[in-house]
This record gives structure tokens, sequence and C-alpha cells, in this order.
């Protein structure tokens, strides 16, 4: 393929004024700015980041906001619309239901899952002590906000390059009055897809209760690309007097078929297919290649209000997970057991035009992973290959200060993370555990925020740390790397946000450079099982722009309203230092990177309850490989979706359909990066429609 990584913007900038002229429901945040629900300004969203509610035009860092209206769309049949949203994030799906996702980085250590970002559910961790999350076994329904910080700008989270992700599945307001709601939908769609969920809520002056349900499947658009996955969550919150208890559970059952990479001349002669066998190796239809997971993740949260200046949270955590993944040259059965546990005490005190907010704590994580590899006869376990046991532990401990004077806002802080490794090969008799503790680093973030009339400016220093995860120590191919060294390195950002026109258009600009050391990349064997290796160092640095206009408002005379938004990215990563043998990497751009990508969308909404939105987003090409000689081609997906919203005696109704890839283009959406045989491409499908329907009681 071409290397002509602007294309797909040149292309997505003429469809961009065709755009406006689609009607569009309202559906994103703007970029690092505020709701455009009811045209909110940046000074009346409160949000949790940095563990501390705060004002977002106050915040020190570049912070995203999706409200649940950015949640919703799309027919909420997957997570990957909803990130790919914001400029700087950037999530793929291999298959249905296989979830990778990066934050102003690159994939290289995630082929799949979720790693190197720390995400909480309900402020509670949901990423366990070994580094992973199982972000695909929550259904995209139960969320009604997600909070994205992006960078290691958070060290009160402790270890991580790669952000945080924040999910709330519950409103905070309390009712004045004593309330049951309800509601259920029910969606449908090309390649077999169906989706219904049912939830409820009961609540009272000092009771809450919240169940949500969800069942998902789809035949998918490859051969092997089997989706099916129910899970069910449950809240309970107490309020008594100056306290409040949160008990939540989620159990979730996950299947999904893996059709594997193909090379470039399979991708365009069928992508629908499989990974075919080769002379050496079967292929993934004979070796029913997939995953299967069960998931029951139990929490317990406190939260007291000593006094008007004191307030204390703290949080108990246990997951059980199964895991079993049938691949192209194994079979792997995983039991994994977590345990956490985190405390946190607030200090606040506000004086004429001085605040002072002090926030320390601690998190302590512990997983115990038993890992069987057994060879893969056709689908079926073989012969026993390794039985491993891996405990990873990891605990920090932070502490911050945020003090205001005036329009000027200072904060400091700093986390010190401890993570070792136990390991013991158990099939190997007399073997003896090898444990390993990775080197504490101290991870200091300051900054100092300008507030301005209608916004402000931050400027901001971290370091972040990400020590490997199980995945990366006992990685596919068997073989244990406990000398893989953990990633850091330095970020230096500034950051501009401004509301004007009366509040009718909002613009943010964001400024970064992350210089990298230790950086860990995938590396396959020839049987194309993975591994990982220390490669050096990279500089990731680029510049992200959001812009939000509301073009025309509602009002006396006017029953409609549109809305536009738009967001870019130019992320020009690349190794600073990396060889490997007798290759030289060094000034080669930084593998699965698109060095641009741009996100725009209209919106538009009536009064009597129509709404529709039209979106585009414009990826440009991206290397496949360390070595640079083989580059995706751009593309540009162009999604929509309209419906009606309106009363009928006791119930609320919506009816919506929508149509994705509306240009039918041909490309990847997960693309394994310096894959064995060059099998780069997992293709995404065609143009494909979906409709359904919402209940829900007034």
């Amino acid at each position: 393929m071409n290397h002509i990584p602007f294309k797909g913007i040149l292309l997505g900038s003429t469809l961009l004024s065709g755009l406006l002229a689609n009607t569009a429901k309202a559906q994103l945040t703007a970029q690092d700015t505020a709701s455009f629900e009811g045209g909110k300004p940046l000074d009346s969203i409160t949000i949790t980041s940095f563990r501390k509610n705060s004002i977002q035009n106050q915040l020190p860092a570049s912070v995203a906001i999706l409200s649940r209206k950015a949640i919703t769309g799309m027919g909420m049949l997957s997570m990957v619309p909803v990130f790919n949203q914001v400029a700087g994030v950037k999530m793929e799906e291999r298959s249905p239901g296989s979830y990778r996702l990066t934050i102003r980085g690159s994939l290289l250590r995630s082929p799949f899952g979720v790693r190197n970002v720390k995400i909480y559910l309900n402020q509670i961790p949901l990423s366990d002590a070994g580094g992973n999350t199982y972000l695909n076994i929550l259904p995209v329904g139960m969320l009604q906000q997600i909070e994205i910080i992006k960078g290691p700008a958070a060290s009160v989270y402790g270890a991580g390059t790669g952000g945080v992700v924040l999910l709330q599945s519950a409103t905070t307001q309390w009712p004045d009055s004593s309330q049951n709601r309800w509601a259920a939908a029910v969606t449908g769609g090309s390649f077999g897809t169906f989706k219904q969920s049912t939830e409820w809520q009961h609540s009272s002056k000092n009771d809450r209760l919240e169940l949500y349900q969800d069942h998902q499947q789809s035949s998918g658009y490859r051969q092997q690309s089997e989706l099916r996955r129910d899970a069910i969550t449950g809240r309970y919150t107490r309020l008594m007097s100056n306290q409040q208890i949160s008990i939540q559970a989620l159990y979730a059952n996950l299947f999904y078929q893996t059709p594997g990479g193909l090379t470039i001349s399979q991708f365009q002669q069928n992508p629908a297919a499989a990974r075919p066998a080769t002379s050496s190796l079967p292929g993934a239809i004979q070796q029913n290649s997939s995953v299967k997971n069960q998931t029951l993740w139990l929490s317990l949260a406190h939260q007291w209000k000593i006094n008007s200046q004191w307030q204390l949270h703290s949080f108990v955590l246990k997951s059980e997970t199964r895991f079993e993944n049938p691949f192209i040259t194994n079979y792997e059965k995983r039991r994994e057991s977590n345990w956490g546990a985190g405390t946190q005490i607030r200090y606040s005190v506000n004086r004429n035009n001085q605040s002072l907010v002090w926030v320390t704590g601690m998190e302590w994580m512990q997983q115990r992973s038993h890992i069987d590899n057994y060879g893969n006869r056709n689908g079926k376990i073989d012969t026993l290959q390794f039985t491993d046991q891996l405990q990873a532990r990891q605990w920090y401990v932070f502490t911050q200060i945020t003090y205001r004077l005036g329009n000027w806002i200072l904060d400091a802080g700093i986390s010190s993370n401890q993570q070792p490794f136990t390991f013991q090969r158990l099939s190997t008799l007399g073997s003896s555990p090898v444990t390993r503790v990775l080197p504490s680093f101290p991870a200091p973030r300051i900054s100092i925020t300008r507030k301005l009339p209608n916004g402000n400016f931050y400027l901001l220093a971290t370091r972040g740390f990400s020590p490997p995860t199980v995945a990366e120590i006992r990685p596919s191919d068997g073989n244990y790397y406990g000398e893989l060294a953990p990633e850091s390195g330095w970020n230096i950002e500034a950051g501009w946000r401004l509301t004007a026109a009366n509040r009718r258009w909002n613009w943010e600009i964001s400024l970064y450079r992350f210089s990298l050391q230790q950086t860990i990349v995938r590396r396959n064997n020839a049987a194309g099982a993975e591994y990982f290796i220390n490669a050096g160092s990279t500089l990731q640095q680029g510049i992200e722009i959001g812009f939000q206009w509301n073009l025309f408002p509602a009002n006396t005379f006017r029953k409609w309203s549109l809305n536009w938004q738009s967001s870019f990215c130019y992320q020009p990563y690349y190794f600073v230092q990396y060889q490997q043998g007798t290759i030289d990497y060094s000034g080669h751009p930084l593998t699965g990177v698109p060095p641009t990508i741009l996100f725009s969308a209209a919106q538009f909404t009536h009064q009597k309850g129509w709404y529709a939105t039209a979106q585009l987003t414009a990826n440009a090409a991206l290397p496949l490989n360390d070595l640079s000689d083989e580059y995706t081609n751009p593309y540009q997906l162009f999604q929509a979706e309209a419906g009606i919203r309106f009363k009928h005696k006791t119930l609320r109704w919506q009816l919506f359909a929508g149509v994705d890839n509306i240009l039918n283009q041909s490309y990847s959406l997960g693309n394994d990066i310096n894959a064995a045989g060059r099998r780069f491409y997992n293709a995404a499908p065609g143009i494909n429609a979906f409709t359904g329907i919402r209940l829900s009681s007034k």
C-alpha cells in the first residue's frame, strides 16, 4: 500500500462541507469541553477527575467528558463509536467484542484487550493487578457518563502512561420522593445482530437500587466472528446521615470468535474470510479460534463526611474470571482471582478568594493467575504443555494539593508505586517460585492554571510509569519474560479552553510532548505466538483541537436546533532509539499510529421529538510494522442515525434507525501490528444498518 497519510483527511474535509446538510441528534460533548445538552457552559459541568469534584474550566489537564447522549448513539451496539469521538483516543474492534483502546499512544502493547489504561467503574478499579481490563464484558447501555484523562496526567491513579477512564453507571442526583423507573429496548441489524436490554431503578429518600440486564449476539461480518454476551449488574446505595454505603455486583458471560489476521492479498480477495491454513499451521475455523470469559466482580464502598472540611472514602473489591482461548498454536485456560482495597482522605477549606483541597490515600490490589496451556487439536484440548502460576501485586500511595488564589490554581501531587511478580512453572518438577520486584518509581505531577473570563489556560509537567502486565511477562508463547523493564517518561503539556458568543461555541487546544523510555513493543515468533521486548525510546508529541458550535439554537420562533462539532489530532510519533539485531528502526514512525484523525458531526433536534445525527471519522494511513514498509490505506467512516421520541399515555417511546459505513469503505478496524507472515488485516464490515425501539416509564 502507498504511504499517503493525508489523503483521508483531504477527502474528509471535502465531505465535511456536505455533512452539515444532514440532520443529526446530539451525541458528543465537545473535545475536552462541556456537553452540548441544553448548551451547558464549561463552568456548570462538575466532574470527579483527580479524586475531587471540579468545575471543568478549572481542570489543569486534557479531560474529555462523554455524556449519556454521547453514549447512546449508533444503537448502543459497541463502545467503538463512543470512544472514537474524542481526539487522541482510538478504540479498535478486531472482531465483534474484541476491544483495544489507546489514549495518546500506540497499540504496541495491546494485540488484544485493554492494557496501560487504568479504568474505574463508579470510582472502583475495574482494571486488575496484572494491568489488564476486561472492558468488553460491559454493555455500553449501562453507562451514564465517561471521563477520559489523557496521558500520564493522573498521578493520583497510580502507575500508567496511557491515561485513565472513569466510567459512571448511575446518576448522582437523588429524587425528592420515592419513585420507580424502568426501561426496555430491542435492537436488530445486519449480520444477525440482536440486542435486548432491561433496566429498573427504585429510589427513595435514603435508598437506591439499580438493576441492568443486557443480551447481545451477532453472527459477524467475517467467518469465525460470532459474538454472544450476557451481562447483569446491580447497585444498591444507602444514605445514612453523613455517610453513604454502595454495594455493586457485575456478572458477565462473554463468548466471541477471533477470525485472525489476513495478508494484503487475502484482504483484497475476500475480506470476510477467516485466517486460512498454511503448509505449517491450521486455520482459525479448524482451530475454533475464540474467547470465553466468565467474570464476577463485586465491590463495597463507603463514604463518610466527617465534617464540613474532612471526608473519608474507602472500598474493597473481589473478582473472579474464568478465561478460555483456543488459538491457532495452543489452547489456553486461565483462572484469575483478584482482591483490592483502597482509601483516601480529603480536606477542603474555602475562605474569601482562596481555597485549599488536599487528598491523600492508597490502593492495593492482588491477582493470582493459574494458567494452563494445552495443544489445540481441531478446537479441542490436547496434550498439556505448561501449567504456570503467576501472582501479581501492586500498591501505591499518593498525595495531592490544590491551592486556588483568585484566578490562579496550583496543583501538585506525587505517587509512589510498587509492583512485585511471582512466577512458578508447576508442570516442571522441582521448579521454584521466581519473584521480581520492579523498581519503585515516584510519579510527580505539577500544574498551574489561569482562569480566564470565558475559559482557562494551563501548563503541566508529569512523570508517567507503566510496569509490564501479566500478559506481557507471561505471553501466549508460553515463556516467562521476567526481565521486561517498566516504561517511564515525562509529559509536558499546555492547553487553552475558551467559550464565547454567549456560550454558543466552545474551543480547546492542547499541545503535549511525551518522551518515553524503555517502550514495550510486541513481537511474534514464526508460529504467530506473541512476546514482548523493550524497544529503546519513543517521542509521542502532538496537538489536539476541538470545536463546538451551536449554529441554530432553538427559541420561541425556531422549534429546532442544529449543532456542529469537530475534533482533530496531529500525532507524528516516532522511535527515537530502537535497534533489533542489525536493523535500526530509529527515526521510523511509531507502529500502529495514524498521524492525523479528524472527527466531525452535525446534530439536529426538533421539539416534536425528531432527531438525527451524521458523523464522519477520517483516519490517515498508519504503519503496520516497525520497519514501516507496509501501510494501511486511509479511510473515511461515515455514520448516521435518525429517530423520534414521544410520549403516549404513561410511556416514553423512542424509535430509531441508523446506517454504518455509508461510504462502503474497505478498511481494517483492528490491525495486527508486527504480525507474523504479514497477516496485518482484520476487515471491518461494509455498509450495514440497524433499527430499534426503546420504552421507558415517565
